[in-house]
């Protein structure tokens, strides 16, 4: 086999592994993992003192701990714009209809307020405005105790 034609071969199944590999971005991508909205039940006992963790649409992790009086302060690594790592105060909540409401007050970007379903794929959890349109965007959400 010539390097050109290895290259070549390389080249495809590294894209198609990466292609496979790649997050789910809808509702419909977590299917395969069997994915379970969660109730309003299963929040109360998840929520409370876990561990938060998510990529902000801007690329900045975001860091908190929901502290079960509703509060929490959020720390944001903003290595991908090259400013300081910031930290704000933030509350939290879980809707009558069974959403993670949150509430944080940035100093420099205003308030970002937003209640999303949370929905467990596998081992994962995602956040979304509707757990029943399959076309809706999905973001991961790093859970633990």
């Amino acid at each position: 086999m010539s390097k050109l034609t290895c290259l070549t071969f390389c080249s495809c199944a590294l894209a198609s592994i990466l292609a496979n590999a790649q997050a789910p971005a809808v509702l419909r991508d977590l299917d395969v993992q069997g994915r379970a909205t969660l109730t309003k039940e299963e929040l109360t006992q998840l929520l409370p003192n876990a561990k938060m963790s998510r990529l902000s649409p801007q690329g900045q992790t975001q860091i908190w701990k929901n502290d079960p009086s509703g509060s929490f302060i959020v720390s944001s690594e903003n290595h991908t714009t090259g400013s300081r790592n910031t930290t704000a105060p933030g509350t939290w909540h879980i809707s009558d209809d069974g959403r993670y409401c949150v509430l944080i007050e940035w100093k420099t970007y205003g308030a970002e307020e937003w209640c999303r379903y949370i929905v467990k794929a596998g081992s994962d959890y995602y956040s979304t405005k509707s757990d029943k349109t399959l076309t809706e965007r999905v973001y991961r959400l790093e859970i633990s105790k």
